[in-house]
């Protein structure tokens, strides 16, 4: 069996070795973005390169998901390789798709090619020879919270488990089996690792009485009042959380009404509520629907409140964190050291559902620049954004699993803490409610 020095060189070698392959899977995957579960090519791309590399991708999971094994000589731990594929919408973006506004402005392009990359080099060298237990390469859909309604279809349809498409693969079984799971997020900056809030989702509709905007205004029941009523007590109820540093609360008016003649009998509102704790997010959540049913009836308006489990909090493994920075020490050793849960992030993840289930790492990786979900966020630097990132997957893979995976068998017994499925599918259904106020 070779030293696993030896093995992790034969690796990066291999990685170096599909360069232009590596980037040019990133580079494809910029330049035709997806939105959430409708990743199809990205997808058949993803499939495409894992059975090329002789591995048998299980598909259609969750639409656009696939899982693909890479065993080990031996029995041990199972560690999840997650690759996310979709893209965010931004019409404004002066490189989104024309027709649709979307757009890789969060570089979940790079995240599906860096995993595909450590799949490249982990097989390419054979790495399954010198580790024990497996490798399973998950490209995930749907990280990005959007198209809510959308979802909210495919979900009643069957066709997916919940809102963000980690969550849904865990509620398909696809995580079954996995004792811990790791994956590269691109950012601007320099090496981190950051735990991040949770939060739900919340979609508004109220109804009025729709009737002419001058004609008769006095026979109608302005449902856009309502929502702009609702709006404005939202943000007079900040103030009551304004010394939490962790709550945020922000959404958009998504309808208004049809003709501006018409006094609209329908107005609908989209949004998120996070926080760091389950608890608080509840609590967030009631005060949210009690402004909600002040403000129609106020206005004289019945409201439906749909309420949708979001993403759990999300807490990053210590050993893992260390993991990775030896990797990055490794795989660019002129980078300054990698900086571990130095501060926390306020925005939101689904790989929180997995990390309260099995230990997880989700780290950032520089590579892009300009502002996340903005105007002008790029790839900056392709050999860091994707080859770097690829090696650093799979050195963490080889750390864990190498020989008899003596540091994967020590994460993963640390699974026993978390939550069991039963616990958490109790917390998601928790979450999911319809509520309507009718007046008497």
């Amino acid at each position: 069996m070779r030293s696993k020095q030896q093995l992790i060189q034969d690796v990066l070698a291999a990685i170096d070795a599909s360069r232009e392959k590596i980037i040019g899977i990133g580079t494809t995957v910029w330049k035709n973005p997806e939105p959430g579960y409708k990743e199809f090519k990205t997808s058949d791309l993803a499939a495409k390169t894992l059975t090329e590399l002789g591995l048998s991708p299980k598909r259609k999971l969750s639409i656009t998901g696939m899982r693909a094994d890479l065993i080990g000589a031996k029995p041990g731990p199972s560690l999840a390789i997650c690759g996310e594929m979709d893209s965010l919408i931004l019409p404004s973006h002066p490189e989104c798709d024309p027709a649709t506004g979307a757009v890789h402005a969060c570089g979940h392009n790079s995240h599906i090619a860096t995993m595909l990359g450590a799949a490249i080099g982990l097989v390419q060298a054979n790495a399954q020879n010198d580790i024990s237990g497996k490798v399973a390469f998950i490209p995930c859909p749907a990280e990005e919270c959007i198209e809510t309604e959308w979802r909210s279809k495919l979900i009643k349809e069957g066709k997916i488990k919940a809102l963000g498409g980690k969550a849904s693969l865990i509620l398909e079984g696809v995580f079954d089996d996995i004792d811990m799971s790791i994956m590269n997020h691109l950012g601007c900056a320099g090496y981190s690792v950051l735990d991040n809030n949770g939060f739900c989702m919340k979609n508004v509709t109220f109804h009025g009485k729709s009737a002419h905007a001058a004609g008769s205004p006095q026979h109608s029941i302005n449902a856009l009042s309502a929502a702009n009523l609702a709006l404005h007590a939202l943000a007079l109820l900040r103030e009551t959380y304004s010394g939490d540093q962790y709550i945020r609360s922000h959404g958009i008016l998504t309808h208004g009404g049809e003709s501006v003649n018409i006094i609209p009998d329908i107005a609908t509102i989209e949004y998120q509520l996070r926080a760091e704790k389950l608890d608080k997010i509840r609590a967030l959540s009631d005060k949210f629907d009690q402004c909600m049913r002040g403000c129609a009836m106020a206005i004289g308006c019945t409201v439906d409140i749909t309420t949708m489990a979001g993403y759990m909090p999300l807490y990053n493994d210590d050993e893992l964190c260390d993991c990775f920075s030896k990797a990055v020490a490794i795989a660019n050793p002129k980078a300054e050291p990698a900086r571990c849960k130095s501060h926390f992030d306020m925005g939101c993840t689904d790989m929180g559902d997995l990390s309260v289930i099995m230990p997880v790492l989700h780290s950032y990786c520089p590579g892009g620049a300009g502002t996340g979900h903005g105007v002008d966020y790029r790839i900056d630097d392709p050999e860091k954004a994707y080859i770097v990132n690829s090696k650093i997957l799979a050195i963490m893979a080889i750390d864990l699993l190498y020989g008899d995976a003596e540091r994967g068998r020590k994460v993963a017994a640390r699974k026993k803490n978390c939550l069991p499925m039963e616990k958490y599918r109790e917390i998601i259904d928790s979450f999911n409610n319809f509520s309507t106020t009718r007046l008497a």
